[in-house]
């Protein structure tokens, strides 16, 4: 992720609907990446010299988007979008604002490595989400019980995960070292771009050499997951990896996600540590392994918690490699070195 600038100088991250210097309307353009001033029009949405501003931007201010073309509504994004929350819920806005951050930040990453992104509306295996949420947040919805997850390109996310407290509860309950929204979505991407990018028999078979064999019974293995003691291999990822093949490729989708998205961080801020997404890999590693051990530094120089509380294996490191070649096949090649651990 890069910050932007406004006209005046001021820098802007991605989510400003404002610059706080000079008070211009600014809105995100995805196409060309940039951060474009929006103008006042009279009776008509606000636009920039790309296009108008998405109508969730005007009417409920969760999107910062510019909409590509006079004759659409709503901005590459929220077209996205299947269900959103019940926003006669003041909370309910505010958690669907923090979805929708999250889900942008993933769009982002995804347009940076030349990954498809297409709605149903445009393509028999396009994106959906759906944020809905269950008895257990709001007792007068139907749903019983909402799992966040994904099925047939459609990806649901329960919108109570947008809820800080609730999600660190479940953090703590489920014995895990991480939770985020943008984690969440970045996981079930993973499960969708499976069904894209594994699409012959020879990856087929090279991802069961490195993940297993994914037709084992999902259920029942989750349902061994779920009601057996959760001790973590540190062969994988993280815990849940352990439970099925298909969930150990979107734990490592997502850990490809996050390194790639805070290493071009990290390098449009002039870090030494930063690189690029086309960069081998051997090379992100070292300059993640540099930069995670920085970053989990200043947090405890600022009495936080690690920022990184991963160790990557010499098995999660393979799982990497798989992953990269297929996102960026026209990377320089590998040499296969990274096949020791890389620790924080």
């Amino acid at each position: 992720m890069i910050d932007f600038k406004c006209t005046c100088g001021q820098i802007l991250f991605f989510e400003n609907t404002a610059c706080l210097h000079c008070g211009s309307r600014v809105g995100y353009e995805p196409v060309s990446r940039r951060m474009l001033p929006l103008s006042a029009v009279a009776g008509k949405r606000p636009r920039s010299s790309a296009g108008p501003l998405c109508r969730n931007g005007e009417e409920h201010e969760v999107c910062n988007w510019i909409v590509g073309g006079e004759e659409l509504d709503y901005c590459l994004s929220c077209r996205l979008n299947q269900t959103i929350p019940n926003l006669l819920d003041g909370s309910r806005l505010h958690w669907w604002k923090q979805l929708e951050h999250a889900k942008r930040r993933l769009i982002y990453g995804l347009i940076a490595l030349n990954l498809p992104v297409a709605g149903k509306q445009d393509s028999a295996n396009g994106l959906a989400f759906r944020f809905i949420e269950d008895r257990r947040s709001n007792p007068n919805v139907i749903e019983e019980h909402v799992s966040t997850g994904h099925s047939e390109g459609v990806v649901t996310i329960n919108v109570a995960e947008a809820d800080d407290v609730r999600r660190e509860i479940e953090r703590q309950h489920s014995g895990e070292l991480y939770r985020t929204l943008l984690g969440h979505f970045r996981h079930e991407s993973g499960h969708y771009y499976f069904r894209l990018l594994i699409d012959s028999e020879r990856r087929l078979q090279r991802f069961r050499d490195v993940f297993g064999d994914e037709r084992q019974d999902y259920h029942a293995a989750l349902n061994r997951y779920y009601s057996g003691p959760r001790r973590r291999d540190p062969g994988f990822i993280s815990a849940y990896a352990q439970s099925h093949p298909l969930e150990d490729w979107a734990e490592v989708w997502a850990h490809y996600l996050h390194m790639t998205d805070t290493l071009e961080t990290a390098r449009f801020y002039g870090l030494p540590q930063g690189s690029d997404h086309f960069d081998k890999l051997e090379d992100l590693l070292l300059k993640w392994s540099e930069l995670t051990i920085l970053l989990n530094s200043l947090n405890r120089s600022m009495g936080l918690e690690d920022a990184y509380p991963f160790v990557l294996s010499g098995a999660t490191l393979r799982k990497l490699h798989f992953v990269h070649d297929l996102v960026c096949p026209s990377s320089p090649p590998s040499s296969g070195a990274a096949s020791g651990e890389t620790r924080s």
